[in-house]
């Protein structure tokens, strides 16, 4: 019975959406939080099935929710802890799921521990703290694991003015505008849009396809190194419409998610936009994506008149 639980566990839930962002209410319904408590600072899920209706419940409700939520529960997450969110920046975790996840990179579904490490997501059974702590120590020699994060997209559409292509053929991150703070050429900046295939391989691949505005610095000791910045920015996409093209469950027949005429609403702060398109299942870890929209950012912190940028899309 346990080996069962593992499996569904690894293979997570199956859902198609286009997931549009509900700004009626920042508090979360209290229901949610009846089968989740913190744990060893960690939250735990009843079962698969709560952390389903969790995850249903915090896409693309925002910040103020997303805080709301945490706070009733009294926990710190990782989407809040900024220095500990850079040493998981490889995953490209949507901001929602970072909402579960611990500083430690952990959450629980019943007795069973998932840890994230190295690009990997491992399942650590029966609350074992001891073999979580050794799993930590040799994380290679743990064979109860599965792959989870950025895989490739193959984007259709044509390249736009202003347009970049990223080699690599993981994140689709083309459009981008870099400029410099007023009078100050030694402090670049860079908005980006861009798409992400957020995957966790198992028995099916989960995969979330959600797409980011963004604003970085150049800084750091490595030359371009690229980290998050923290202006407070207005941005938005509207008129947002999506086909993703992926291997089914059942034949591995081509399957589609789809979704039109979306509009994120207008958000001001110096947190990334982050839209969850869709959520599926799948035989294959990587998809073929068509993503339209008008995206909108405009820096609005002092000095940064140059920080304003927008494109009609074409992914």
């Amino acid at each position: 019975m346990k080996k069962l639980f593992l499996s569904a566990l690894a293979v997570g839930f199956l859902a198609f959406s286009s997931c549009k962002k509900d700004a009626s209410s920042t508090q979360p319904t209290k229901t949610i939080q009846d089968e989740v408590v913190l744990t060893n600072g960690r939250l735990q899920f009843k079962d698969s099935k709560t952390l389903n209706n969790v995850i249903s419940k915090l896409i693309n409700k925002g910040t103020d929710y997303w805080n709301n939520w945490e706070r009733d529960l009294k926990f710190k997450s990782l989407r809040n802890d900024s220095l500990a969110s850079e040493k998981f920046e490889s995953f490209v975790f949507p901001s929602f799921y970072k909402t579960i996840i611990n500083p430690k990179g952990e959450y629980m579904v019943g007795d069973t521990i998932v840890w994230f490490n190295n690009g990997y997501k491992y399942l650590i059974p029966n609350k074992d703290e001891a073999l979580l702590a050794k799993t930590k120590t040799n994380p290679d020699a743990y064979n109860l694991k599965f792959a989870a994060g950025d895989q490739p997209i193959n984007s259709s559409g044509k390249l736009t003015t202003q347009s970049t292509q990223l080699g690599g053929g993981k994140k689709d991150a083309r459009y981008q505008l870099e400029f410099i703070k007023d009078g100050d050429p030694n402090s670049k900046r860079k908005i980006v849009f861009e798409i992400y295939n957020y995957v966790e391989q198992g028995i099916y691949n989960i995969h979330y396809i959600h797409t980011l505005i963004k604003l970085e610095y150049l800084g750091g000791n490595k030359p371009g190194n690229w980290k998050p910045a923290s202006e407070t920015m207005e941005k938005r996409i509207s008129n947002l419409s999506f086909d993703i093209a992926f291997a089914g469950t059942g034949t591995g027949a081509t399957a589609h998610a789809t979704g039109s005429n979306i509009n994120t609403g207008t958000q001001i702060d110096g947190i990334n936009l982050d839209y969850v398109l869709c959520t599926f299942q799948s035989t294959n870890k990587t998809v073929n994506a068509t993503v339209n929209g008008q995206y909108y950012a405009k820096v609005l912190a002092p000095q940064h008149s140059a920080g304003i940028y927008t494109v009609n899309s074409a992914w």
